[in-house]
């Protein structure tokens, strides 16, 4: 399997871009839609990095800092796109990306940090400084929308968009708490996790995009009858 470096990644990755073909060609282009899109296509990217890097054995710090600038947007976006659904109209909902932003800005003067330490035909181990402040910062959105999406699920101002939401907050449980569960059953992993992560990611992207599918004029003013 020496030669099968990061196909698991070319795989999700393929499964990723035929959602955002999808996405692109079938979903209606309303604001949270072209959210979704933005996040589909940052986890096609990451996947598409990440097998790049372990099967070509490219591991030079400038494309390991790339695949961390990819991924490292997913949590603000999302919780940028809960903000819209929760109809939050406030330029200072930009203030989710700031946090990441000022972290990514002081790893460009320590790039020679970040190294990938072992690819396996499943995931890649990363290296990089400052790991447990990133996690704060990575992790803290990912937990804010889900209380949003909790909140709003038995909001009766939502009582339309419920099922939406339900998939929306499904997406993301089934997506971070079973290796949040794994990677505390056995922390031998813990190196992994940046890449274990995105891989069971690869669930938002199919979630969210069922949820763009279903969210468009039409099928609101059918549930609306």
């Amino acid at each position: 399997m020496e030669n099968f470096q990061g196909i698991i990644s070319l795989f999700i990755a393929c499964i990723e871009i035929v959602l955002l073909i999808n996405l692109l060609i079938f979903s209606e282009k309303n604001r949270e839609n072209k959210i979704i899109i933005g996040l589909v296509t940052l986890l096609f990217g990451y996947q598409f990095m990440e097998f790049f890097m372990c099967y070509t054995a490219s591991y030079s710090y400038l494309l390991v800092y790339i695949s961390f600038i990819i991924i490292s947007f997913l949590p603000p976006l999302m919780l940028y796109l809960v903000l819209t659904v929760n109809k939050v109209k406030n330029k200072l909902m930009l203030l989710v990306f700031v946090p990441i932003i000022v972290l990514l800005t002081y790893y460009l003067f320590v790039l020679n940090s970040f190294e990938i330490t072992n690819c396996t035909v499943l995931f890649a181990a990363y290296e990089m400084p400052l790991g447990d402040l990133y996690g704060v910062v990575y992790y803290s959105p990912i937990i804010v929308s889900i209380y949003l999406l909790s909140k709003m699920i038995y909001n009766p101002v939502f009582s339309n968009e419920k099922t939406n939401l339900i998939i929306m907050l499904v997406g993301i449980l089934t997506t971070f708490v079973p290796v949040a569960i794994i990677i505390a059953m056995f922390p031998v992993l813990i190196d992994y996790v940046e890449s274990f992560f995105c891989k069971a990611a690869s669930i938002i992207a199919i979630t969210f995009t069922l949820y763009a599918m279903r969210n468009n004029s039409k099928v609101k003013e059918k549930i609306n009858e």
